[in-house]
């Protein structure tokens, strides 16, 4: 399992207030942005949803890019808890990766405004920092892994664990849940438009990525 950061074991009644305002104001970013649009963070409304003023609010964010970085961070250790649980559940390889980009979307439907937060360039201007963004870099290692294990046991041939071949997977996973978000949106799991879309898709992935293809294989054809 992942390892993120936490408050410290001993905390003050005082720290204790802080990171519980924290949170509720960050809930409350999350609820402005699911009623507004995900740019459309308006900290006078996010401030008055947790009976702040205003100014108390920049007590605990310095901006409104901190508020965003913020939850971005606390959203993207969320999704690698999520993927990490899936591939700690599955065996190793193959049936890893399709655990781990299948928690993916069952995460974006669970949460589609945290998703589309997350995984789409829906602010203008924002930029996570280095260490809001490391969670993700720990979620593609993790999968990247499991796609070298996929090729060692003979599961895949050894493209798939190229950049290209890994970005192949994101990009699936990422269409399937774009699909989703834009055409049925809200919670939907299993029983939704587009998310069982993701099982064929991966099948279709395998299949061209088989353990029988030549060794001097190339997947990507030139460009026209």
């Amino acid at each position: 399992m992942t390892s993120r950061p936490g408050a410290p074991a001993s905390l003050t009644p005082r720290e204790r207030h802080r990171l519980r305002t924290r949170e509720e104001i960050l809930e409350a970013a999350l609820a402005v942005m699911a009623t507004h649009g995900v740019a459309a963070l308006n900290l006078t409304e996010v401030a008055r949803r947790v009976g702040l003023r205003q100014p108390s609010l920049y007590q605990y964010f310095s901006s409104r890019t901190a508020v965003y970085d913020a939850l971005f961070e606390r959203g993207m250790w969320e999704h690698l808890d999520a993927v990490a649980a899936a591939i700690d559940a599955a065996p190793a390889g193959w049936p890893a990766v399709r655990a781990a980009l299948t928690a993916t979307l069952r995460f974006s439907a669970e949460n589609p405004v945290l998703a589309q937060f997350l995984f789409t360039r829906a602010v203008p201007g924002f930029t996570p920092s280095e260490q809001a963004y490391a969670p993700s870099l720990r979620q593609y290692d993790l999968v990247r892994a499991e796609v070298a294990a996929a090729v060692t046991a003979g599961e895949l041939h050894p493209a798939a664990a190229s950049e290209r071949g890994v970005a192949l997977l994101v990009a699936i996973t990422a269409g399937v849940a774009s699909q989703q978000a834009a055409n049925d949106p809200g919670p939907g799991g299993g029983k939704a438009r587009f998310t069982p879309l993701l099982g064929p898709a991966l099948d279709m992935y395998a299949a061209y990525f088989g353990q029988d293809r030549p060794a001097d294989w190339t997947p990507w054809p030139p460009v026209a």
